[in-house]
């Protein structure tokens, strides 16, 4: 585990996937507008993921972008949905800026995609003892002597969910 980890540190993806989620953790900290913040967090749980894919844990990778970038996102959403706040957009003064920054993520997106689809050469890792059942293994605790809390978390979110709804239901009848 240690020479994998070393390996990491000393790759180019991992700097690249750690700048990313320091981007993304500066953007839902100081971006005035919620929505953006809401997409800032996105890209922050999103490159998180990397970082498990990097280490090869596909299975918390996987949960990562599924329960977080995905899940918690969605809630972000429907609470914005809910309190129904009405605020105007803010005019763009910085078109420009905008325009360069949306062309040069739009840029790695492409490259990324065109080198994976077309087969790029990727730096392979040689000699790292990898779990091959550790996707069961992590099933088999949850759906073994971990299924009571892991309900119990499932059912709390729910209620916590319910009566989000309840309260923005009370606050536009009182409106």
């Amino acid at each position: 585990m240690e020479a994998l980890l070393k390996l990491i540190l000393n790759d180019l993806p991992f700097y690249m996937v750690s700048t990313i989620i320091i981007l993304g953790a500066l953007g839902v900290v100081l971006e005035k507008s919620i929505v953006r913040a809401g997409f800032s967090l996105v890209i922050c749980f999103g490159a998180v993921a990397g970082v498990y894919f990097l280490l090869q844990a596909p299975f918390i990778g996987a949960s990562q972008v599924l329960i977080y970038a995905v899940g918690i996102t969605l809630i972000v959403v429907f609470a914005l949905m809910l309190t129904s706040l009405k605020h105007e957009l803010p005019k763009d003064k910085n078109k420009l800026l905008h325009l360069i920054l949306s062309f040069l993520v739009s840029l790695g997106v492409f490259t990324t995609l065109s080198l994976v689809l077309t087969g790029g050469k990727w730096t392979e890792v040689a000699d790292i003892t990898t779990c091959p059942k550790n996707t069961e293994i992590i099933g088999l605790k949850l759906l073994g002597p971990y299924v009571l809390p892991f309900e119990l978390v499932s059912i709390l979110l729910l209620v916590a969910l319910i009566g989000a709804v309840v309260i923005a239901k009370k606050d536009k009848k009182g409106a």
